[in-house]
């Protein structure tokens, strides 16, 4: 595609640019959904997050290592932050503590907020001379709305709360739930505000002959929507981040083609052998070999998976969160639009506004101590890299190993947070009953099934502390009304199964356990409860076939879970049952 002439106002031209990257994101919505028809949302996520998120480090990492004016420019950086990080990431990783997770999610949400406001930059800069003022309004435009998006919704802050318990990181207790209603109250209500300033400045720059940047509008309008549906409206994280991800995934690989081409347009010199060879043209065959490197080194988690050997997969969770930090970090230097030389790959005979007078005083008193000290820059690379990550890697393993939140207390704390959202409801329900809280379990599940009674967990989940009083004809009555609502449900057959065994049905409970094995291969305690049946039946051949394959099937178990927390190493986004 980038042997293409671009077109003028436009990145390529304009069907290319509403293919890979104003239409993008609704692209990926329509294609998700569609195949969320076939396949569990979680499946989906996995796949995108390898393949795609992880995969789209690879393009900004050839970029580094590849174009040499660039590399010659931050060689210490380059050479002194791979090492470091990934030795602070492997000291986490074989020490227990997963905390940097919590980093690489605030940084993972910044990073799509900055690519989304350089294209908005790239556009102006190709309808017209851009403004700090049109910059400024754009930033704060995409700030406000990407901004209250999230805290507007409730299934991704859950999530995200989640699994800070889980990695035990718990300063976001200290915050009052009542405070983030507000506070997305406030956001939502700014967001309003800077729309409308936004407005009224493009009316006065058309009335001054200025040109609207239409293709500016439209890829900020559909981001935004397509955001807001996926997080709020569609009501299901791991779908929704899946979408929002792919698109920007996709964008990113374009752009990443068409700067690189365009380094290469200015001086062939420029690039290194493999670099030209892989951006010179736009060859259909080399687009290929381009996307199939992306999709290899997305595939180096699966591929550790599919080892089933332990150090094997912590070495690739250690290269995989390496992979992720240098890619926001990277990024966040690299793609400054407001550099002459970004501005000069992307559009020819654009000038760019140069670097900040401080900028350049501080890059003159670098090159001075560089010359007097060779080794100068290397010290210098360590000892700012050890700030940037060494203090925040470090302090997240610290509240790790002095977290003390229970799973009441922060499920509780979810609750406050929303408690409209049926599945805060339940969660508090599943903790009450593992504390032995029945009656409280019970009235949680309830609060769940009014807020939404079509949700066939929390009937099975209520059926649980029903169990748990006593009361094991209602329990029963709830795991068949779970199975109605949701007839591929496998848990509610085997809650079914457990209560018809424990009442001596012993016929009832082998189909229940045979009906939720045939759902689920892989439950481990369908296996092994079926088991049990055969050995009150007397079929002891069956009965060590099921205990034997329980066995098996718990053994990996641990394997497909690693297999589920690989991928918040690797974009820094919550993954986990829902």
């Amino acid at each position: 595609m980038s042997g293409v002439a671009p077109a003028p106002g436009w990145i390529i031209n304009r069907p290319a640019d509403l293919c890979f990257f104003i239409g993008t994101p609704l692209a990926c919505l329509f294609v998700l959904l569609l195949a969320s028809q076939h396949f569990a949302s979680a499946d989906i996520a996995l796949f995108v997050l390898a393949f795609f998120a992880v995969g789209h480090h690879l393009p900004g990492l050839m970029r580094a290592y590849g174009e040499q004016e660039l590399f010659a420019r931050y060689r210490a950086r380059f050479l002194v932050t791979p090492i470091l990080v990934a030795l602070l990431v492997g000291w986490s990783v074989f020490n227990g503590h997963l905390g940097f997770f919590i980093f690489l999610a605030l940084w993972d949400l910044w990073h799509f907020f900055m690519q989304h406001f350089g294209f908005m930059r790239i556009y102006e800069m190709k309808w017209r001379r851009p403004s700090r003022h049109s910059a400024r309004l754009d930033w704060l435009l995409s700030a406000a709305w990407l901004g209250y998006v999230v805290v507007a919704s409730p299934h991704y802050l859950i999530n995200f709360l989640e699994r800070c318990h889980r990695y035990g990181f718990g300063l976001y207790t200290w915050i009052e739930p009542e405070w983030v209603v507000h506070f997305g109250s406030a956001v939502g209500y700014f967001a309003l505000a800077i729309t409308f300033v936004y407005a009224a400045n493009v009316v006065r720059e058309r009335r001054q002959g200025l040109p609207v940047v239409w293709p500016k509008l439209a890829i900020t309008a559909i981001t935004v929507g397509t955001s807001y549906f996926a997080y709020i409206v569609l009501q299901d994280i791991l779908l929704g981040y899946a979408i929002i991800a792919m698109a920007h995934d996709i964008q990113y690989y374009a752009i990443v083609w068409i700067y690189n081409n365009g380094v290469l347009k200015r001086s062939e010199a420029l690039g290194s052998s493999f670099f030209r060879y892989l951006f010179r043209d736009g060859r259909f065959r080399i687009v290929l070999i381009y996307v199939g490197l992306i999709l290899a080194y997305g595939g180096v988690e699966v591929v550790a998976r599919s080892t089933q050997n332990y150090l094997v997969y912590d070495l690739v969770k250690v290269l995989i969160a390496t992979s992720a930090f240098l890619h926001y970090y990277y990024d966040g230097f690299m793609w400054k639009v407001r550099k002459k030389e970004i501005r000069q790959n992307l559009a020819a005979g654009v000038e760019g506004t140069g670097e900040a007078p401080w900028r350049s005083r501080w890059q003159a008193w670098l090159e001075l101590r560089q010359q007097r000290w060779s080794a100068f820059p290397y010290l210098f690379e360590t000892g700012k890299q050890l700030v940037y990550f060494g203090v925040p890697i470090v302090f997240l393993a610290w509240t790790d190993v002095s977290y003390s939140q229970t799973e009441v207390a922060t499920r509780e704390y979810l609750v406050r947070l929303a408690p409209s959202l049926a599945t805060a409801q339940d969660g508090l329900g599943v903790a009450y009953t593992r504390a032995g809280r029945l009656e409280e379990a019970i009235a949680a599940h309830q609060r769940a099934i009014a807020i939404a009674p079509e949700w066939a967990p929390a009937h099975t989940h209520l059926g649980i502390a029903l169990s748990g009083k006593g009361q094991r004809d209602e329990a029963i009555r709830q795991h068949l009304e779970a199975i109605r609502l949701d007839p591929r449900l496998a848990q509610a057959r085997y809650n079914l199964g457990v209560e018809y065994f424990q009442a001596g049905q012993t016929e009832n409970a082998r189909a229940a356990f045979a009906a939720a094995i045939d759902l689920d291969p892989s439950y481990a305690h369908a296996h092994q409860a079926l088991g049990q049946v055969y050995l009150r039946l007397g079929r002891q051949r069956e009965a060590a076939a099921a205990a034997a394959k329980a066995a098996e099937l718990q053994q990996s178990s641990r394997r497909r879970g690693m297999g589920q927390s690989a991928m918040p190493w690797a974009t820094g986004t919550p993954l986990g049952e829902h």
